[in-house]
């Protein structure tokens, strides 16, 4: 009976030494594996990004839930994009995600400009060829993020 218990004890605390796996919280910093590739935890949207030679989780935004995000999640169409093309309500693609860039126009610190030629656009080359493997665009980008965009 005690053997059975220790083997038992023995193989819980290996499962969870040997293998944290997927209970693991993301954490800025930390490796990751896919550059792109995102995770919410905590209430903080994360993004793998390139630094050097290492994929490493980005700083990470906070995440708000907003309405419209979560009453349209996955119904994202390029149509709807196409709507929402001026400053007022500006959406673009990028990367098969849409993202509502509307807020961030004005405070765009390569000018409103940069922002408002993507309006209603699949901007993914413009963004890319700015700001590709750059994790402060990659998190702050994270923020304004609506969802993938239908096929």
């Amino acid at each position: 009976m005690k053997k059975s218990f220790v083997a038992v004890a023995m193989a819980l605390v290996l499962s969870i030494v040997v293998a944290p796996g997927s209970s693991a919280a993301v954490k800025a910093g930390a490796a990751c594996k896919k550059a792109g590739q995102t995770s919410v935890a905590g209430g903080m949207k994360y993004t793998c990004v390139k630094k050097g030679a290492k994929l490493v989780w980005g700083k990470g935004v906070a995440v708000k839930a907003s309405p419209a995000a979560s009453a349209a999640a996955g119904a994202y169409t390029m149509e709807k994009v196409k709507a929402n093309d001026s400053s007022s309500r500006c959406w673009s693609v990028i990367s098969g995600n849409v993202y509502d860039l509307t807020k961030w126009i004005s405070a765009h610190p390569g000018g409103s400009g940069a922002i408002t030629s993507l309006c209603g656009t699949d901007g993914t080359a413009a963004y890319l060829g700015m700001h590709r493997n750059q994790s402060k665009p990659e998190s702050r980008l994270a923020g304004f993020l609506l969802g993938p965009l239908a096929k």
